[in-house]
């Protein structure tokens, strides 16, 4: 990838809100997994017990990372006032690389438990999706969420709620171009499913005791066409009533609890 398209997809995943985390919960919840850093948390006074016991136990941040600033303060660094007197100011998250998920498959197939499953998101870009649907891979213990650079959104704050705290349990991939994992999958004997509301299999119809990427494509045009050639089989979910297609993150989360029901 070029300096000039980093230097851009940098300044897309700082830009939201200017990557402000808030809450007590949801910031509570990050420093603890200690997988995303924040560069900056700010407290209002009413919170710095509850805070300090949180540092002492985790050893996330020295005193110095910590700003006691007023409510008022808080409302205007992070755009909000519903931040219940806590904001972190988050770092780009820490997304796993090709390398980094290569040996995590390698370790997870020694373990012997269920069959090796990820999700790959094609051209996702509503924050409240991805992150529902890293809600839904936490549930049915998937293994990793692979993402492109195009047209994707990445780990926003946004997305981090949404995901009620997934985003600090799975694995986030991050892959330029979205055909490397792909190729990378198929070598490694994964059959590759693209979500399809077009398709005549239905997902109770499909093998799932082997390993396997579930493919959900973006909101508005699905799978895209050429990766949609590199996957085995189109499924869909079988549909009673008089809508035709369902919200990405909702068929992801019926689909991933069909695959492992079946294993």
């Amino acid at each position: 990838m070029s300096e000039r398209r980093r230097g851009r997809r940098k300044q897309l995943d700082v830009s939201h809100q200017r990557n402000w985390l808030t809450g007590r919960h949801v910031v509570f919840e990050v420093l603890e997994a200690g997988v995303w850093p924040c560069t900056r948390l700010c407290v209002t006074p009413a919170v710095s017990a509850e805070l300090a016991d949180i540092m002492h136990r985790h050893d996330s941040h020295g005193s110095s990372s910590v700003q006691q600033v007023t409510a008022e303060r808080l409302t205007e660094l992070c755009g909000s006032r519903h931040h219940q007197g806590i904001a972190a100011q988050m770092a780009i998250f820490p997304y796993c690389s090709l390398q980094g998920f290569h040996r995590l498959l390698e370790k997870r197939e020694e373990s012997g438990q269920l069959p090796p499953l990820v999700v790959i998101c094609d051209r996702i870009q509503d924050g409240h999706n991805l992150g529902a649907i890293l809600r839904s891979c936490d549930a049915m213990a998937v293994d990793a969420v692979i993402i492109g650079e195009n047209g994707q959104i990445g780990v926003t704050p946004q997305v981090a709620r949404a995901s009620a705290g997934a985003v600090n349990h799975v694995p986030v991939v991050r892959s330029d171009p979205l055909l490397d994992a792909v190729s990378m999958l198929k070598d490694a004997g994964f059959q590759l499913l693209a979500a399809s509301e077009k398709s005549t299999t239905f997902a109770w119809e499909v093998d799932a005791s082997t390993a396997t990427a579930l493919v959900i494509g973006s909101e508005a045009h699905g799978v895209h066409d050429v990766l949609l050639s590199k996957c085995d089989q189109q499924v869909a979910i079988r549909m009673l009533g008089r809508m035709g297609s369902l919200n990405a993150a909702v068929a992801a989360g019926i689909m991933l609890y069909e695959l492992r029901r079946r294993r």
